[in-house]
């Protein structure tokens, strides 16, 4: 936990810092992630973000829910801390740190599923459109490096979205 606690530091120094230019932009938006892999996934995020030149770096809490085949269906939530690069225009690789709180397999003293906090660390790259000045979508194809067997994410994850530019 100190070493998430300190990397929300980090993002909050680089997001916050005094390097802002007249390149930099704060933006705000979300995404939707969406997977069927012997029942339905879904995964809701807001997101916020602070863009530097080619760097992006941002928080995205979200909220998740699996729908499986052969077992009860479960919830997700907790919070994602992000960076990107883009290394050509509109195209980015993208990395980030997840901390999630899930159900797991073992059945607590009052009956119900305990719950337990994992990480992940997705990775991969995206493609961003232009659809005004100030508006993108998104697209990106991410692959967790950590994948906890517990998580209700399954790899490669898909996710799109859209973003806001102030």
């Amino acid at each position: 936990m100190k070493k998430t606690k300190s990397l929300i530091i980090l993002i909050t120094i680089i997001l916050f810092s005094g390097y802002y230019t007249s390149s930099a932009q704060v933006y705000t938006g979300g995404s939707i992630g969406v997977h069927y892999d012997k029942g339905f996934y879904i995964d809701a995020a807001p997101l916020l973000g602070y863009r530097v030149g080619i760097l992006d770096a941002g928080i995205s809490p979200f909220y998740s829910y699996r729908e499986y085949e052969t077992r009860p269906s479960s919830y997700a939530y907790g919070n994602r801390i992000f960076m990107q690069l883009t290394f050509i225009p509109n195209v980015f690789v993208h990395g980030e740190f997840e901390v999630s709180n899930v159900a797991t397999s073992v059945i607590g003293p009052d009956g119900r599923r305990e719950r337990k906090w994992i990480t992940g660390l997705p990775v991969g790259g995206g493609y961003r459109y232009r659809l005004t000045e100030r508006t993108q979508a998104y697209g990106m194809i991410l692959y967790d490096v950590m994948l906890d067997p517990e998580s209700p994410v399954r790899n490669p994850i898909v996710r799109g979205g859209m973003v806001y530019s102030f």
